[in-house]
């Protein structure tokens, strides 16, 4: 059997914890396993690199930050590699472009599109364990491309639907729970979660797992282990709505800090307009995430979306662009905010889920900013400093 581990900047972070690595993959082998492992940057590394970046210019070209970031994977897949090969088990490590990853989308932002194992293969039968540079492929220019943060997920995950593997991350956290505990030490571990609950507490900002990891193991039926312990396996196992047999109204709550609130004031907002700002934004990459809008045909309207912190110096560039283009338009842009969403199957055939919810915030004098629903979630975006208020209150509301 082969099986894929995925190991995280925290899990190999120092030598020595890269030689633990290399000792239990070891283990792993000698069961009789084809192993392959997937690593990210050690530590800090990666913030490290982009921090180098900003120091001579505060918006590098997306390109050369590709390229820069790679570097760190890289680091890591050699040092394992090597503590492997001392240890007397023979290894090899690859790139994203050796191990045949192919991307595509924009810079610092690729979603894999296509895995040509071929060469992983060969290795295995050759007795040697493999170790890939997660985060990274390469795109059809033959350029190094980078998957976005938590990316290393999202090559585990790709990699074992390739090559029809068991999936194992590992990571700083012992498993995955119904808030984070940082934000809430009542918080409950969960032995197991939906893809659909996960994905969408992935996407609406839990930080364990990338979202489009967990939407690529639905896809192709991957069950996902999330832990930490070395060889203890009680951690949680991602898996099909119909292997979770007790379902709960809510599952989990997300904080997702790295949000922004764009308010666009005073346009004209025809459909028209709407779509040439939004095309502004989707060429520099931007991830429009929550909209909302009261008229849409108003002569001086107004709407507000959110978008990742991470994208404020590529929004600041939009804005200059559509201030030519529309001579009244304010655009405010406001990092003090947070966005709370609560998630669960729940929430699809339980009546009345939203006015407890809003009942809490009325109880508590909270006010909001904006609020979204899909069919098995919630979110709400609060100023910064009641984030974690907001978190507690529903996760004691909701039994969490």
């Amino acid at each position: 059997m082969i099986i894929v581990h995925k190991y995280g900047g925290s899990s190999v972070a120092t030598t020595e914890k890269i030689l633990n690595i290399a000792r239990y993959l070891g283990k792993v082998k000698d069961e009789g396993n084809e192993v392959v492992a997937v690593v990210s940057a050690m530590g800090k590394t990666t913030d490290t690199l982009i921090r180098l970046a900003n120091e001579i210019t505060e918006n590098p070209d997306k390109r050369e930050m590709d390229r820069l970031m790679s570097t760190g994977e890289q680091q890591t897949i050699a040092l394992l590699s090597i503590a492997l090969q001392s240890l007397g088990y023979p290894a090899i490590s690859l790139t994203g472009r050796q191990a045949g990853i192919r991307t595509g989308g924009h810079h610092t932002k690729n979603r894999i599109e296509e895995i040509k194992g071929e060469n992983i293969k060969k290795h295995l039968k050759e007795g040697k364990m493999v170790i890939i540079a997660g985060f990274q492929g390469v795109n059809e220019k033959g350029d190094v491309a980078t998957l976005g943060r938590g990316g290393s997920d999202t090559s585990a995950v790709a990699l074992a639907a390739a090559l029809d593997a068991k999936c194992e991350i590992y990571t700083d956290v012992d498993g995955i729970y119904s808030v984070d505990p940082r934000v809430y030490p009542q918080a409950r571990k969960l032995s197991v979660i939906s893809y659909d609950e996960m994905m969408e507490l992935a996407f609406l900002g839990a930080g364990v797992m990338e979202p489009r990891a967990v939407e690529l193991g639905n896809k192709y039926g991957v069950e996902i282990y999330v832990g930490k312990s070395l060889g203890e396996k009680n951690g949680t196992i991602i898996t099909s709505r119909e292997k979770v047999m007790e379902e709960k109204i809510i599952t989990g709550i997300s904080v997702n800090e790295n949000i922004l609130m764009v308010n666009v004031e005073d346009i004209p907002t025809y459909a028209k307009n709407v779509y040439t700002i939004f095309e502004e934004a989707e060429k520099k990459g931007i991830n429009i995430n929550m909209i909302s809008q009261n008229d849409v045909s108003s002569e001086h309207g107004s709407f507000a979306f959110t978008t990742p912190k991470t994208d404020k110096a590529s929004l600041e560039q939009v804005s200059e662009i559509l201030k030519k283009k529309f001579d009244r338009i304010s655009i405010i842009i406001n990092p003090y905010v947070v966005k709370v969403s609560i998630v669960g199957i729940g929430l699809i055939s339980n009546i009345g889920i939203a006015a407890r919810i809003f009942k809490v915030l009325s109880d508590n004098d909270i006010s909001f900013h904006q609020v979204a629903t899909s069919e098995i979630s919630l979110s709400i975006i609060v100023d910064e400093i009641m984030g974690k208020k907001v978190a507690e209150l529903l996760a004691k509301e909701f039994d969490l």
